[in-house]
């Protein structure tokens, strides 16, 4: 008999297509592509390849369209030894993600979503055999009320970890509170923690554990991250690295942190595993090529 799941995956499943450029454009200008390269990403994917990596048995809630870049996506993932039963193929086109990074691994981003917008999430007794449900963002504001209304009816919830990225964080904290105040712990960079409390200090991500989270980690770049919880604030220091491309470097960080708490870690020595992660992220195009290839690498 398989072990359970620990963690499961839920939001959007794209195909990351990523042009490598001198800069990114203003309006008008044209600008040369120096690459590109095509690869497997979602936020929430991403984080679960991380888990899966390191050893921890994971899971997948989202869709694939029934075409080539489905199959490419759902290959890619049985590969990483994710457990599939909770991904649905459905009549239409996989969800892309254009991405555009610069020579100074700055990325702009443009998304497509495709089935990702139809999906509609059924099977809940898969949830329940969970330790933990990470859950990131999908386009459409109808899906994040669909991912509330899935989670709200299990009668038995698992640990609820949250990246709202930049697409979510935009709606508000009313918006997002039913998902806020059943987090263990929700991820957020600078950008979107500023989005989300409407304040440039950091410090007042404090307002989500008024709202119910019990954790909020935010990601400040090469300054690292913060991590606050009802009982303690803490910075924990960056590793240093080059920088090849910031996509997918929060979804590196929770794969680190989550691993952390799982196995039972302190909030610093989760934070310097997520900053590890992040750092290798950064280092490599693409939003998973850089990711530790096994817990061995871990080191902090």
């Amino acid at each position: 008999m398989k072990d359970a799941i620990e963690v499961i995956g839920f939001g959007a499943l794209n195909c990351d297509k990523i042009y490598q450029v001198e800069h990114l454009t203003l309006p008008g200008q044209e600008v040369g592509i120096i690459s590109c390269a095509h690869q497997p990403g979602g936020s929430a994917a991403n984080t679960i390849v991380g888990l899966a990596r390191l050893g921890v048995r994971t899971g997948f809630i989202g869709t694939i369209g029934d075409d080539r870049v489905g199959r490419v996506l759902i290959d890619d993932l049985r590969r990483e030894g994710v457990d599939l039963q909770g991904i649905k193929i459905s009549k239409g086109a996989t969800g892309t993600a254009l991405i555009f990074v610069d020579l100074r691994g700055e990325r702009g981003i443009y998304i497509l979503p495709s089935v990702n917008d139809t999906f509609v999430a059924t099977n809940e007794d898969y949830v329940k055999q969970a330790t933990l449900v990470h859950v990131s963002s999908f386009m459409d504001t109808d899906q994040l009320k669909m991912q509330i209304a899935y989670l709200q009816r299990l009668r038995k919830l698992p640990m609820i970890s949250f990246s709202p990225g930049n697409i979510y964080s935009n709606l508000g904290m009313q918006e997002l509170k039913p998902l806020i105040e059943q987090s263990f712990v929700v991820f957020l960079n600078r950008e979107e923690a500023i989005a989300l409390t409407e304040s440039s200090s950091v410090e007042d991500v404090s307002k989500l554990l008024d709202a119910g989270a019990q954790t909020v980690a935010v990601t400040l770049g090469d300054e690292g991250a913060y991590i606050a919880t009802r009982r303690a604030n803490i910075y924990v220091p960056p590793y240093e690295s080059k920088m090849a491309d910031t996509t997918g470097a929060g979804d590196a960080f929770a794969a680190g942190f989550l691993y952390g708490q799982l196995t039972g870690k302190t909030l610093r020595k989760s934070g310097l595993y997520g900053n590890f992660m992040a750092s290798r992220s950064v280092a490599q195009p693409g939003s998973r090529k850089g990711l530790l290839q096994g817990l061995r690498e871990l080191k902090t």
